[in-house]
């Protein structure tokens, strides 16, 4: 979904407003930000539309999140995407590593090798 123009224009007007407010040099009353001035609230759809920008900003987020785990476990590359199926992949995927991580330290000790401390650490 494409944002509506006229939503823009409003987050350019608020952006506006915001820098504004924050300009406390171009006071002529010398009051600055915190001088008792109170800054200019935001409308009602200002507020709104700072929510949903922040939502899509968000999911956004979740999205590029779920779509690098697709890149980075085995078997989910080119699949369509199901979240609780890459959630599902990738926590198998995690506890095939860390066994397979166990498996090769304790043939590196049958060895006589030794290996740090740290390594030992989930």
């Amino acid at each position: 979904m494409s944002p509506d123009p006229q939503d823009q224009s409003l987050s350019g007007r608020q952006a506006d407003r915001n820098r504004d407010s924050m300009s406390s040099s171009n006071d002529p009353s010398g009051a600055g930000a915190d001088g008792g001035q109170d800054k200019p609230r935001l409308t009602e759809q200002e507020k709104k539309n700072n929510h949903i920008a922040s939502e899509q900003k968000r999911r956004a987020a979740i999205r590029e999140g779920f779509d690098r785990l697709t890149e980075l476990v085995p078997g989910l590359e080119g699949q369509g995407r199901s979240e609780s199926v890459v959630l599902k992949k990738t926590v198998d995927f995690l506890r095939l590593k860390l066994q397979e991580r166990q498996e090769l330290l304790a043939e590196i000790e049958r060895l006589g090798g030794h290996v740090d401390e740290s390594y030992h650490r989930r």
